[in-house]
């Protein structure tokens, strides 16, 4: 067992490279005077290695590890939306947006029409009657909003 500064001297390296490979994970951190000499020397060449045959070195391989899972990822998450747009359990929004423009149309039209349409039928007839005529008359548009519209294909 030895120390930093002995491994150091040791593999012929400095102190700021040791530090570099503990942190990217070349060589594991061990207690003070903990370090074996061999196996820091056998981590340090396989790291040298790996980066002279274009390999990387080992922080390189975990940060592409991480990068393949995440792209796995997504691409799980993407074929699940692309799944269930299949089976109809989502909607363009363009086909919803156009829905409910073609209702509030229809509302705003039967809206605009009814005081001319209710003022020729409740002429002079009793409170009673009227509020029967228009009740009438607002049931029969919000029974008209309610019939389900058939969905047109966005395709």
């Amino acid at each position: 067992m030895a120390t930093i500064l002995e491994v150091c001297r040791w593999c012929g390296i400095s102190r700021t490279t040791f530090h570099d490979a503990v942190r990217r994970g070349v060589i594991t951190k061990r207690p003070r005077g903990e370090h074996d000499v061999r196996e820091v020397a056998r981590a340090l060449i396989k790291d040298r290695q790996a980066v002279k045959g274009g390999h990387g070195d080992l922080a390189t391989k975990l940060k592409l590890s991480e990068a393949r899972t995440a792209l796995a990822r997504e691409q799980t998450a993407a074929l699940k939306l692309k799944n269930a747009v299949a089976r109809r359990e989502y909607v363009s929004l363009a086909v919803v947006r156009r829905e409910v423009e073609t209702m509030f149309a229809i509302l705003r039209e039967r809206l605009v029409s009814m005081p001319r349409k209710l003022a020729s039928s409740c002429g002079m007839r009793e409170q009673r009657e009227v509020e029967e005529v228009m009740r009438d008359e607002v049931y029969e548009l919000l029974e008209e909003l309610s019939k389900p519209i058939p969905l047109l294909d966005d395709t």
